[in-house]
């Protein structure tokens, strides 16, 4: 597990130094609001791009989204790409899809699968163009606006405000709390875990603009053919998630094959080989 924080604008200057030494390991930063207008870019993203990198803290990026339509969220995949361009980070790339302001009740909330349908939009585009893709949402949301199986391929991160995280399908990060302290940030912030070592797995995948196995730790050597894995040919209609869920126990565990296939988006052939981890 992974101690991590999540930050914007209302956060302000931060002293990163200071964060990393208080047992920080992560950092997720958010892009914007909206779509591609710069007005509506994080004041303070790119110093908190800056911060991170300078004291080797991994960060990743949320895109706050007040999309009421499909043609709104493809201008959010560009306002993320356009922020996104040339950095690498070492975590997800995530779609906080709420309404803590009422913006979308007050505009004309989309239905249920509506708002499945932007979220797909978003996280699609992202994929396509090279990086990892996440979906952050309350609980609530997550069982009920969002409770679809068209999402269930993509990683979530939670937000449960509680002692523990009651979700019951996979997820990759549990926020929970919005009222942390840490050394270099002044009031309070946003606290997560992390369960998956996402720069291991995101390096070795070859995504977020790195080249496929460029992490060093121990579990990045890919095992030679043949040796603890098994090979599976792709048939109409599977999908990373579906084989990862059969042979692996949890379709969350997707990017494990990508890694070891050398695999750099979730698209995948009818009549494809891929090296399945025993």
């Amino acid at each position: 597990m992974f101690k991590g924080i999540d930050v914007s604008a209302h956060q302000r200057r931060i002293d990163w130094a200071k964060v990393k030494n208080s047992g920080v390991q992560f950092a997720i930063l958010r892009l914007g609001i909206g779509s591609d207008i710069a007005s509506q870019d994080d004041a303070y993203f790119e110093a908190n791009v800056q911060g991170c990198e300078s004291v080797g803290l991994p960060w990743g990026a949320y895109l706050y989204s007040y999309a009421l339509n499909l043609e709104d969220a493809k201008s959010e995949v560009q306002h993320a790409l356009r922020l996104l361009n040339g950095k690498r980070p070492e975590y997800p790339v995530f779609f906080d899809m709420e309404d803590a302001d009422g913006y979308k009740s007050k505009h004309g909330m989309q239905s249920n699968q509506g708002l499945v349908d932007i979220c797909k939009t978003f996280l699609l585009g992202i994929e396509e163009a090279g990086y990892y893709a996440s979906l952050y949402a309350s609980l609530s949301w997550l069982n009920n606006q969002l409770n679809s199986s068209e999402l269930d391929r993509f990683d979530k991160w939670v937000a449960q405000w509680n002692t523990s995280c009651s979700y019951k399908k996979p997820y990759g990060i549990w926020q929970y709390t919005d009222s942390g302290k840490v050394d270099g940030i002044s009031g309070n912030v946003d606290m997560n875990i992390a369960y998956t070592d996402y720069p291991e797995v995101i390096k070795n995948s070859g995504l977020n603009g790195f080249t496929a196995g460029a992490s060093t730790g121990s579990s990045s050597t890919t095992p030679e053919s043949g040796q603890g894995t098994r090979t599976y040919t792709i048939k109409k209609g599977d999908t990373l998630w579906d084989i990862s869920k059969k042979y692996l126990g949890s379709g969350t565990r997707y990017p494990e094959i990508m890694s070891l296939n050398a695999l750099k988006s979730t698209t995948i052939y009818p009549g494809q080989i891929l090296r399945i981890p025993n």
